[in-house]
């Protein structure tokens, strides 16, 4: 019999079945549709604006009726309150950096300030007469310290800071102003007074001295007392003016017994200057950044010229330099960073913000709203159930991660001059090296000026300076020192030693001063007397002659108040000397909300060539003196 082949199919019928796999993909799509798969995740759903109302929540303009009763306050003329200042203007108080104690030379600085404190006794008669409620002392020969002492000493005082000295003028650049630096000159085109402190810090020195003398003339009587407090070396760190007054309160009224500090600060911002975004802003700051001077010394051997070694000091200084400029401090932003978000913010609806910023701060909004315990609940009903699953499994860092993604988008929106404002900066100031062309350096010196962000700090610097530097030693075969700590010793084939260290006043950033939650009511406050004095409806007051002797006008008449946000100050104040004393310290800058006639950005030309400041300027940093004095003597802080 033939044999067959195995046929390729075989009619024997398979042991499985097409039901379990309908079942099974019946299964799944269940499965599916109850983790509602289908339903977009929450972060895709949310992404809408937020009403200014709730990320720039501003308080009511004070109403002075009820502090006030029947009292009328006099206020000066414009004219009184301009050539006021003109005069202060007038009068040098330039101070330099590293003078020696007064008490050891007292010449050099009683040449400068002896004048002016006669001037300001002179120019203030009620508050210097021999029966004047307000008392003056002298703390450590030039600081001036003023008590207007109130009925009720169970109220913390009330202390308003300027300070009495200017940046020096560089006498290469005189000829380069407009008016000269301490002509005072009245510009009535323009409306403006000219000169060095037009703005730091003779403005405001004179603004609440004015306010105190016209309260005077008024009638007042303070229940709470009121402290002014004008040191006289802030341009070089306050070593000898703002720290012994500092000291000198606290032994008078002991640790944590101000109500209020308000110094000199940010301006009120006009709706074409910088960062406004076409909103015009009061930034009262409740920080400032932290601030240090490193000193960097290059010492090698010196020589003909003609027989030069790899590198000189010069040489290697200027690697040194390189390096640290190739290098800039990253930008970042912490969550010591919320008062500068705060103020992005509150001008996110100006017409002048770019559409990517505005967007990106929307997104860290809600980030950051999601975050919070109080969104838990809407969250969870808003998620669809796969979302709430994976959540569930990374609940420890989701919430963070996302901040830190819409923060990173969100310095990625900011313009460079935004982001510098934001981080640790970086400058070289002076530089000196060699004294002739043929002969090898044998020091060369440089200084290098920080910024200190909020969520840094001055050791973190420092370790930076070590990484950075370091290596580079190595390299170029240099010994070096940072901090007193030898990272690169000495050998035999060592060029040069360099020792890099602090200089002067080294401040990392204090905690901000409160300005939301239970203890902010002294920022409150502070917000609402801002708005009871600016108004966007209200013209700026001008000066029509020298001759003219007429009242500004009154703001009660004008309804659109002002813009207020917490900001951080970049520079560096005198308040640094009196944290022990309160921690409600508020750093602003009283001045006109409206753009200057010269085209000039006031804070452009601070420290700098043509400071000056407006006549309207200078009639509402007096007005809002006035009304801050009023509102703290009736209300809690």
């Amino acid at each position: 019999m033939k044999e067959t082949l195995p046929l390729a199919y075989s009619s024997v019928k398979p042991s499985w079945s097409r039901k379990p796999i309908f079942l099974n993909v019946c299964l799944i799509v269940i499965v599916l549709l109850w983790l509602e798969i289908f339903k977009p995740s929450l972060n895709h759903t949310i992404l809408l604006s937020r009403p200014m109302a709730d990320v720039c929540p501003q308080q009511e303009a004070y109403d002075p009726r009820e502090a006030l009763g029947d009292l009328q306050i006099h206020r000066p003329s414009v004219k009184e309150s301009v050539q006021l200042l003109s005069e202060a203007v007038q009068i040098n108080t330039s101070v330099g950096d590293g003078w020696p104690d007064p008490d050891k030379e007292p010449d050099r600085w009683n040449d400068i300030f002896s004048p002016f404190a006669s001037w300001i006794e002179t120019s203030f008669p009620l508050i210097h007469a021999e029966k004047s409620p307000v008392t003056r002392e002298f703390v450590h020969q030039h600081g001036l310290l003023y008590t207007w002492k109130g009925s009720d000493e169970s109220l913390k005082p009330l202390v308003l800071m300027s300070h009495q000295d200017v940046v020096p003028v560089e006498q290469n650049t005189a000829n380069q102003w407009t008016h000269p630096p301490f002509s005072g000159y009245v510009d009535l085109e323009t409306q403006t007074v000219w000169g060095r402190g037009a703005v730091d810090c003779k403005l405001w020195l004179v603004s609440s001295l004015s306010s105190i003398e016209s309260l005077l003339q008024s009638g007042f009587q303070p229940r709470r007392t009121v402290i002014l407090s004008y040191g006289f070396d802030e341009e070089s760190d306050g070593h000898q003016g703002a720290s012994h007054i500092a000291r000198f309160l606290e032994d008078r009224y002991g640790s944590q017994s101000i109500g209020m500090i308000v110094d000199e600060g940010l301006p009120v911002l006009s709706k074409t200057d910088y960062g406004s975004y076409g909103v015009p802003i009061a930034l009262p700051s409740v920080d400032e950044k932290g601030a240090l001077n490193i000193h960097m010394v290059a010492t090698a051997r010196g020589g003909h010229s003609s027989m030069p070694p790899p590198h000189t000091s010069i040489g290697i200084m200027s690697s040194i330099v390189a390096t640290l400029e190739a290098h800039p401090f990253p930008d970042l932003i912490g969550d010591e960073s919320r008062p500068s978000i705060q103020l992005l913010q509150c001008t996110r609806d100006g017409p002048l913000m770019p559409r990517a910023l505005r967007e990106a701060l929307v997104r860290l909004e809600w980030a950051e709203t999601l975050a919070q315990p109080s969104m838990a609940a809407w969250r969870h009903r808003s998620m669809p159930r796969w979302q709430k699953i994976w959540e569930w499994a990374h609940t420890s860092s989701l919430h963070q991660r996302r901040i830190e993604q819409a923060r990173r988008r969100l310095i990625q929106a900011l313009d460079a001059r935004t982001r510098t404002l934001l981080r640790t900066t970086q400058a070289v100031d002076l530089i000196h090296g060699g004294i002739k062309v043929n002969a090898l350096p044998e020091r060369t010196e440089a200084m290098v000026n920080h910024r200190i962000a909020p969520y840094s700090s001055v050791n973190e610097v420092l370790s930076r300076y070590c990484s950075l530097i370091t290596p580079l030693a190595r390299e170029m075969q240099f010994a070096l020192t940072i901090d007193g700590d030898e990272l690169v010793p000495a050998s035999n084939n060592t060029l040069a030693h360099v020792t890099i260290s602090k200089r002067g006043l080294a401040t990392d950033t204090h905690a901000a001063s409160p300005f939301r939650g239970p203890d902010a009511d002294p920022f409150r406050l502070l917000s609402q007397v801002i708005r009871q004095t600016w108004h966007i409806d209200q013209p700026p007051v001008t000066l029509g002659s020298l001759d003219e002797d007429t009242l500004p006008p009154s703001s009660n008449e004008w309804k659109e108040s002002i813009r207020v946000s917490p900001a951080t100050m970049y520079a560096n104040t005198d308040t640094r000397w009196y944290h022990n004393l309160t921690d409600q310290i508020f750093r602003f800058g009283p001045m006109s909300l409206h753009p200057f006639l010269t085209g000039k950005s006031p804070f452009q030309h601070v420290h700098t060539v043509d400071e000056h400041v407006s006549i309207d300027s200078i009639v509402k940093a007096t007005e809002f003196y006035t009304n801050l004095v009023i509102a703290v003597n009736h209300e809690t802080v």
